[in-house]
């Protein structure tokens, strides 16, 4: 059967009882109805689940009982780390939202030459903060145990510096190679740019550091799209799909 899903950052044991976030409990409340016996799943987003019976709804909290032995699923397929390029915000929370449905393990926006997106110091933590949020509700959704690390904004230097994956790939339409050139293992970079792409130096910059510029084929791929893609073949290449 499959169960309303919830994430909780909160620890929890057979037999333990659960006071629910408010919004947690706003949405099982007034948007799914749930009642009082309603079984759902708890989450916490490192891979541990269990089932909880709601045994209380007050109007601000919703309070559960954990009803069965916690279970710990470990992540399975290559891990792929995605750094991409911000672009406009309904895009790059679609990009967000699918790349955690295709379990990617972090994800980093850059600031890159010709990205156009302009942030300010408070609105870069509120981007943060929906982002995450994004995240939560995409796992919630898709049954995935593992939340992505959403990173903090970042150029382009700083993620080259810290990812560490067995390959390191970009995207870049005018590449010679093709993303299916690659036989894929263990651990994979994937770096997608802005609209208008990334510039020549940056191609140049990433490519001292290790990455390999790859295409999409002919076609010319919105950024989201190409994420999207890109995740998608790099699993069904690996035989995950």
């Amino acid at each position: 059967m499959n169960y309303t899903r919830i994430f909780t950052s909160q620890d929890f044991h057979f037999g333990d009882q659960l006071t629910l976030s408010s919004e947690a409990s706003k949405h099982l409340r007034k948007v799914l109805r749930k009642k009082q016996g309603n079984l759902i799943e708890l989450f916490d987003g490192k891979g541990t689940s269990c089932l909880a019976e709601i045994i209380s709804l007050d109007k601000n909290k919703l309070e559960v009982k954990v009803v069965e032995e916690k279970v710990f699923k470990a992540r399975h397929g290559i891990n792929i780390f995605l750094g991409q390029s911000l672009i406009k915000s309904e895009p790059f929370r679609f990009s967000i939202q699918k790349a955690t449905e295709l379990g990617v393990i972090s994800i980093t926006p850059l600031i890159t030459e010709r990205t156009v997106v302009k942030l300010n110091h408070h609105s870069k933590i509120s981007r943060h903060s929906r982002w995450k949020t994004i995240a939560v509700g995409a796992c919630q959704q898709c049954g995935e145990n593992w939340i992505p690390e959403i990173n903090k904004i970042q150029n382009l230097e700083s993620w080259c510096n810290q990812v560490k994956a067995k390959h390191k790939i970009v995207l870049s339409p005018q590449a010679k190679m093709k993303l299916s050139d690659f036989n894929y293992r263990q651990s994979v970079a994937v770096t997608v740019g802005p609209e208008g792409d990334f510039t020549q130096n940056e191609i140049s910059f990433l490519k001292k550091r290790g990455f390999i510029p790859v295409s999409l084929g002919e076609r010319l791929l919105r950024a989201e799209t190409a994420v999207v893609s890109s995740l998608s073949s790099i699993r069904t290449m690996c035989k995950e799909f």
